[in-house]
């Protein structure tokens, strides 16, 4: 008998899988036709770009990936350089180059890449909003025909290879975005939203992709983007995903078309969206995340450290860099240096959540030292600290902390307890709230110097821990 039916009430009541929880380290591959020019402007992220120029961010957007869309402003930085280097050769034009360099890939040096990492689940791209396809499908494209996709099917080699080191298989799908349904140029999130693919063929599109990935690959994820077009295709299809095994699990970007998304017809409506958006966040500690849909397993804040998730199970998803797709343009100012993006990693897994660092291949699938370098060292952090941070979760027992902007984040695992420090701690640290605690020692090391002061824990960093960028520390019993 399948326990779900083909009903948002009934979807709704599938619960997070817990290998999902304790994973805390995910990996998306963003690799496709955008990986040739790697180009996009570059200097800031694309939250700060959606609060500083909401009318325009999409046509300046620092993602890669969004290269086509980007080329139709004639007068935007994309199409500038374009000219300079391709002259009036057409996006379509990129597939020839990336599908030359197909001849040489694996995905072998890839997935022992991301597992080498301690990562334990991958999520490559398998079509973005160019819908150009990562596997040889058997739907034509309706504006590019029969042929717009990779001559392999280049998911399933991947699926294959993650398997074969024990890392779970995701699959990102952009339903909510297709260029090739949908041409006109999107300037900002407005547009955007207006963009939504609509109508007959967009749902046979979407549902008739999704289904051969499924057959195909067996995924324990499915990262869509964007939105859906169809809710009735949408539950027939969770419905069976779901049933089939039940430790799967989807994100929170199966939105559908609202009267909200048809209102973004009339510029007015547009632009005070557009506003909405950019005040929003400008409030201290919002996360850039999508609306709420009907259905979901987690939820997805982008470049974001989220703090504000409560118990619903997240994982942010951003970029090494300012982009998911290579740009080959960014400079070292624009990429995590080792100790941040570690840092960070702890803030993210001290909140709950689960990180979902992007990799952006060259359009050859080797991946950009400016990404494996930070990569290589937060793996090699937690091949030492991984017992702490595998399977944790915030210890209600605590108060996290936030000194002098180095957050002390307390989590458990199993009956064990350790306090993820993510930044330098201060000489005489004050742990407001910890005062029960009877000690503290740098993880597999020695005590770290403390006193109780009333409510209160006052920590003494010690030489192995004075300007340290980060640390993991174990809590007494």
């Amino acid at each position: 008998m399948s326990r779900y039916r083909a009903d948002p009430e009934s979807l709704a009541a599938h619960g997070v899988p817990a290998w999902w929880r304790d994973a805390k380290l995910g990996v998306m591959i963003t690799w496709g036709l955008y990986s040739v020019p790697a180009f996009a402007p570059r200097g800031t992220d694309v939250v700060r770009l959606l609060a500083d120029r909401p009318d325009d961010a999409l046509k300046l957007t620092p993602y890669a990936e969004w290269y086509e869309n980007s080329l139709k402003f004639a007068d935007g930085p994309t199409a500038q350089q374009h000219r300079a280097r391709f002259g009036d050769a057409p996006y379509s034009d990129f597939r020839h180059a990336f599908e030359a360099g197909l001849a040489r890939w694996s995905a072998t040096p890839l997935m022992d890449f991301i597992a080498g990492i301690g990562a334990r689940y991958v999520v490559p791209v398998t079509k973005h909003h160019d819908s150009y396809c990562l596997w040889p499908t058997r739907l034509a494209n309706p504006l590019r025909g029969a042929g717009w996709h990779a001559p392999r099917d280049l998911v399933a080699e991947m699926a294959s290879a993650a398997r074969a080191r024990s890392l779970r298989f995701g699959v990102y799908y952009s339903a909510g975005l297709d260029w090739t349904l949908n041409p006109e140029p999107i300037a900002n999130l407005g547009e955007m939203r207006a963009a939504l693919p609509a109508g007959a063929l967009a749902r046979q599109m979407m549902r008739d992709h999704y289904r051969e990935l499924i057959a195909a690959t067996d995924p324990d994820i499915l990262w869509n983007d964007i939105g859906y077009p169809d809710a009735d295709d949408l539950w027939a299809l969770l419905a069976d995903y779901y049933n089939a095994r039940d430790d799967r699990l989807i994100n929170d970007r199966f939105q559908l078309p609202t009267p909200g998304h048809a209102a973004m017809a009339d510029p007015a409506a547009r632009a005070a969206f557009n506003r909405g958006v950019a005040d929003a966040l400008r409030t201290p500690g919002f996360a850039f995340a999508p609306d709420v849909p009907p259905v979901f397993d987690h939820r997805t804040p982008e470049y974001a450290t989220s703090a504000g998730m409560g118990d619903i199970a997240w994982e942010t998803v951003r970029g090494v860099g300012h982009s998911f797709g290579h740009k080959a343009n960014e400079t070292a100012a624009d990429f995590l240096t080792d100790d941040a993006l570690v840092a960070m990693f702890l803030r993210i897994v001290g909140h709950g959540g689960n990180l979902l660092i992007n990799i952006g291949p060259r359009a050859d699938g080797s991946i950009p030292a400016e990404q494996a370098g930070p990569l290589g060292v937060l793996g090699a952090f937690l091949r030492a600290n991984g017992h702490a941070i595998y399977g944790s979760r915030p210890d209600p027992a605590l108060p996290a902390a936030e000194i002098a902007g180095t957050a002390v984040l307390p989590v458990r695992v199993g009956g064990r307890r350790y306090a993820l420090v993510a930044g330098a701690l201060p000489d005489d640290a004050r742990l407001a709230g910890w005062g029960m605690v009877s000690g503290l020692s740098i993880l597999d090391g020695p005590a770290v110097p403390c006193r109780r002061e009333g409510g209160d824990l006052l920590l003494q960093p010690p030489a192995a821990l004075a300007g340290a960028p980060f640390a993991v520390l174990e809590v007494a019993a």
